[in-house]
């Protein structure tokens, strides 16, 4: 080609007048004034001036392919001809042209340019890359043409400098094709140059066919001065500028970043509506919290897994504890010592330790660097946030309720000692009016007093049974004596106790026990007290030819004695009061044996529940510890 052939010291102007005389597209370009000028085939065909600056020159190439050029100008050498393919803007249509480049003196270089064609028909501007690729390389070059391009690629694999420009321009078109903000670029003399496809589907415009429009005829500066405002900003102090605004016109909030070149600017615009709504109620949700925390008595916390690290504590914490907030940042794992009862320690201590792992809660007594005494209820609980747990928890002011709690007690005890006291007044009462009556007829008739006597003596026994069943009521557990009890010969022993009146009565009695070793540990005389009470009561509670079952079975560690009766049953509201004092359906009496019965269970760590439905009978299951 003749390009190969110039030498280093023509003119421009002897230049240019070679290619116009074999009629030939070329630019010849001054790196130093930043112009070109251009032939006048070029300019017939194309856009071009006869003298242009180098950035308008620029844009007559499709905004894709102008890397390429530029980087082709930067490492053009006096020995070494580049090529690069690029899409150019002519008069009526965009088509594919190689452009040749070469260095002259005087940093100056020629850019010849030559049509690509393929079955006369042009390449359109938005044609994919490699379907560009496929269309170009099956074009019939010149025997020059393949000897320079052979040439160029072992040019560029000597060089590692020189780029497979067609590699490249695929890479960045994919990147800007598919990057998932909006990106625009706009020259220096703010006309858009490129937008890629998020931008237009962000801002919903068809971006490309305002390609060299001015950036105010789009968004016009009245409308949108806080843009603008910003994009001066970014030029001025040469750094790129980030702000976010709310769009209007498409209902979206924007983070906005323009980054300032040699060329002009680059926008990039990132959705972040969804992250504004997340973002708003998230101050939302921590404006309420906090509103609940500042004015709520109770204090809530949020501490690390193993209560080293204060992560939240609300306000209330003084006003509960007493201490500022600064001791317990300073001294997360034992601040509650300096103000807890000594004997609490390893209670609380336990208690931390469940929250760590469970819902758990516990309850403390404190006394304040003030001297108020205070019991406190904390409860807390274990939160997995991702990788990380947290304990979160909420410590309040019980002592008026254990106040209310202690004056209640109070009241019941009270309530229980004026009605144990009137039962007892009025049950010893009644065989002292006997006894008295008796006496005063004995003085008055002495003969008589021996027929009296008898009935005297009946009356001294009642009042001698009312008074040992307070006693045994009275009688501490700490008497107990723990010892190996055999509950079948216990339950024998009983049967056999009152075999006569099971004669009398002809009851029949079914025993069942199911045990390996019927042997338990308990106190004897509570064991058989227990079941005299209850086997009695059966006894009195069935009329002739009746069915007494009493069933043993042992498993899990625990004994289970239910004594069962076919007699006349109970009602259910008869059934609710057992156990009350002086409450009895016997004829005779006291109403203490079932109330003596459950606080010897309760003594020896067992328990017992009563059912029964009238008609059918009554049932009285006991369950004991084996050891």
């Amino acid at each position: 080609m003749l390009i190969e052939r110039m030498h280093c010291g023509l003119e421009e102007s002897d230049v240019l007048a070679l290619f116009d005389l074999i009629d030939q597209n070329v630019c010849l370009i001054n790196m130093e004034t930043k112009t070109v000028t251009c032939s006048h085939s070029l300019q017939k065909e194309s856009y071009a001036k006869e003298q242009i600056h180098l950035d308008d020159w620029l844009d007559l190439f499709y905004v894709y392919d102008q890397f390429g050029i530029q980087h082709s100008l930067k490492h053009v050498t006096k020995q070494k001809t580049l090529y690069s393919k690029a899409r150019l803007l002519f008069k009526d249509h965009h088509q594919w042209v190689r452009c040749a480049f070469k260095q002259l003196s005087h940093r100056r270089i020629v850019v010849a340019i030559d049509p690509l064609y393929q079955d006369e028909v042009s390449v359109p501007h938005h044609l994919p890359f490699n379907q560009d690729i496929q269309q170009t390389s099956a074009v019939k070059e010149n025997s020059e043409e393949t000897t320079l391009k052979t040439k160029n690629q072992t040019s560029t694999l000597d060089n590692p400098l020189d780029m497979n420009f067609g590699e490249l321009h695929k890479q960045m078109k994919a990147i800007t094709e598919n990057f998932p903000h909006g990106l625009a670029l706009i020259n220096k003399k703010w006309e858009l140059t490129y937008a890629n496809p998020q931008m237009e589907r962000m801002l919903g415009k068809d971006l490309q066919s305002h390609y060299k429009h001015k950036l105010w005829q789009l968004y016009p500066i009245s409308e949108y001065y806080l843009f603008y405002r910003h994009y001066y900003m970014a030029l001025e102090m040469e750094q790129p500028v980030t702000f976010d605004a709310y769009m209007q016109e498409r209902k979206m909030y924007a983070r906005i970043t323009i980054y300032p070149t040699d060329d002009g600017f680059t926008i990039f615009i990132q959705d972040v509506t969804v992250r504004k709504k997340y973002l708003h109620a998230l101050q939302e949700a921590e404006k309420r919290f906090s509103l609940l925390a500042d004015n709520i008595k109770d204090v809530f916390w949020i501490c690390d897994e193993s209560f080293t690290k204060l992560i939240y504590v609300s306000p209330r914490f003084r006003d509960l504890f007493g201490l500022p907030l600064e001791e317990r940042e300073s001294d997360p794992l034992t601040w509650w010592e300096q103000i807890a009862d000594a004997e609490c320690y390893s209670y609380i201590r336990e208690g931390y330790r469940k929250m760590s792992k469970e819902n758990s809660q516990i309850e403390y007594r404190i006394t304040t660097p003030q001297n108020e005494v205070k019991w406190i209820r904390t409860r807390g609980f274990p939160v997995q946030d991702g990788k990380e747990k947290y304990i979160v928890g909420i410590s309040e002011d019980i002592t008026e309720m254990k106040e209310k709690e202690s004056f209640m007690r109070q009241s019941e005890q009270l309530s229980a000692i004026t009605q144990m006291s009137a039962g007892i007044a009025h049950e010893i009462k009644n065989p002292l009016t006997a006894l008295k009556g008796f006496m005063q007829l004995g003085t008055a008739n002495p003969d008589l007093r021996e027929s009296y006597n008898e009935l005297l003596l009946s009356e001294v026994n009642r009042i001698e049974s009312i008074v040992n069943d307070f006693m045994m009521l009275a009688k501490p557990s700490s008497s107990i004596q723990i010892e190996e009890v055999n509950i079948k010969q216990t339950i024998d022993y009983v049967i056999e106790l009152y075999q006569s009146l099971i004669s009398e009565k002809k009851i029949t009695i079914d025993t069942s026990i199911a045990c390996d070793d019927s042997a338990i540990q308990s106190d004897p005389n509570r064991f058989k007290q227990i079941l005299i009470n209850i086997i009695k009561n059966a006894i009195e509670a069935v009329e002739c030819h009746g069915v007494i079952r009493v069933d043993v079975v042992c498993e899990n560690g625990e004994a289970l004695i239910k004594i069962s009766d076919d007699g006349k049953g109970l009602s259910q509201e008869k059934l609710k009061r057992l156990g009350e004092p002086f409450f009895t359906t016997k004829k005779d009496g006291t109403g203490l044996g079932i109330m003596v019965t459950r606080k010897m269970v309760d003594d020896l760590g067992g328990t017992i529940q009563y059912s029964s439905e009238e008609g059918v009978g009554t049932s009285v299951a006991i369950l004991f510890p084996i050891k």
